[in-house]
């Protein structure tokens, strides 16, 4: 059996005010490539197909006829979407029915139901066990197993439960191969890319969850948008965002082609091109020190403002820009190809003689209030108190939220 792997599409992301349509249209036309070169039996999209829960009419449109498409380049071609977290289960799942005659399977959520004898699942398993058929023969199946926070609070005991119920089912035998899905973030995983606050929101699973299941070919990952095989095993591995995402993902992205053949599997990295690419300029510094000042950054900026590129500039600075010199850089860009994203200050390090009280301790956090700690935070930041207007403004936000 053959697999294409993708994941983290994020349809309709607006990247620092700038709508990303034409680039997921330039990746679709290299996938449609891909699949029709590799031929693949199965397309697997592990999760987050849209950035945000309720997509706009646009991104539904742009999604719905790149599958169509899709579909219609080989009438055996199946394929399989999941959601991820960023996805609407529901909204993602409601036109399941008519995607079925396009070959499509869209799993949205996992269907759980009460069960009095512990003998029975108390889910919908046949739901997301998918057969992949090659001329009418099942040849191999994909356990489609969407986001969810069940499964990765108890992904080993969900999965091996997958498993055996699969293994009982009058229609398979053991030589057809089994890929299993999963959007979810493995401790052992590069997380290049991402923040630590985007791992956070998933619960992050131990790799031995999945290597001590067997039976599985080959596990197809989403979430985490740095391709690679998890510590280094072939038949585990994030497919990766299909370009950046964010300024953090100045990386080669890539689609994944699995053969799976007489229980083995090879693995192909296709690696895709990148529409607009994403510039730190005049670079990306280590510290204060490292960065150029503001004049420097102005006078060198004209070298870059051509390309079409996103850009975010990185400036030394004593203090805040001042209105006057954010102006000034968004005039610079006026005109050109260039798209300003906007700016990484870089500002001097506190003395260690400072007066500014550093938190220790978790108890000593709690016992803060937001105000207090945005204070400290300000204070830490350009090494002087929070100046009286902004802290008057800062109290009043901070008392509407607790509201």
């Amino acid at each position: 059996m053959k697999v294409l792997h993708t994941a983290d599409w994020h349809i309709g992301q607006i990247f620092h005010n700038f709508s990303r349509e034409e680039e997921h249209k330039f990746f679709f036309d290299q996938l449609k490539s891909i699949i029709i070169n590799e031929k693949p039996d199965v397309v697997v999209v592990s999760g987050d197909v849209f950035h945000t829960a309720t997509p706009t009419i646009v991104s539904q449109r742009l999604y719905y006829n790149f599958i169509v498409d899709l579909s219609r380049l080989d009438s055996d071609l199946q394929i399989v979407i999941t959601s991820g977290n960023h996805d609407s289960p529901s909204r993602l799942e409601a036109p399941r029915p008519l995607w079925e005659a396009f070959n499509v399977s869209v799993i949205g959520m996992i269907d759980y139901h009460t069960v009095t004898d512990e003998n029975y699942l108390n889910f919908d398993a046949s739901k997301i066990e998918i057969p992949i058929k090659r001329d009418g023969v099942i040849i191999g199946w994909v356990l489609a197993v969407p986001y969810n926070d069940n499964v990765a609070k108890h992904a080993s005991e969900f999965y091996e439960t997958l498993l055996t119920h699969l293994k009982n089912r009058p229609d398979y035998n053991d030589n057809q191969c089994i890929v299993a899905t999963g959007h979810l973030a493995v401790k052992s995983a590069d997380i290049r890319g991402h923040s630590a606050d985007i791992i956070g929101k998933l619960e992050t699973l131990d790799i031995q969850d999945f290597t001590d299941i067997h039976g599985v070919n080959y596990w197809a990952f989403g979430h985490i948008h740095y391709p690679q095989a998890i510590k280094g095993i072939e038949n585990m591995r994030y497919a990766g965002s299909p370009f950046p995402i964010s300024f953090n993902e100045n990386y080669q992205h890539s689609v994944v082609s699995v053969n799976i053949e007489n229980g083995k599997i090879k693995v192909n990295v296709i690696p895709l091109q990148t529409l607009i690419p994403i510039i730190d300029f005049p670079s990306k510094p280590n510290s204060y020190n490292d960065a150029l000042p503001f004049e420097t950054v102005m006078m060198q900026l004209f070298q870059i403002l051509d390309e079409k590129a996103y850009v975010r500039l990185h400036i030394q600075t004593e203090k805040p820009l001042t209105q006057v010199q954010t102006t000034e850089i968004i005039q610079a860009f006026e005109g050109h190809q260039a798209m300003f994203c906007g700016i990484q200050p870089y500002f001097p390090e506190v003395s260690e003689g400072s007066d500014n009280k550093e938190v220790k301790t978790l108890r000593e956090l709690k016992a803060l209030s937001p105000f207090e700690l945005g204070c400290s935070v300000y204070q830490k930041k350009f090494d002087k108190e929070m100046p009286e207007e902004l802290k008057k403004m800062f109290k009043e936000v901070c008392e509407e939220a607790e509201k």
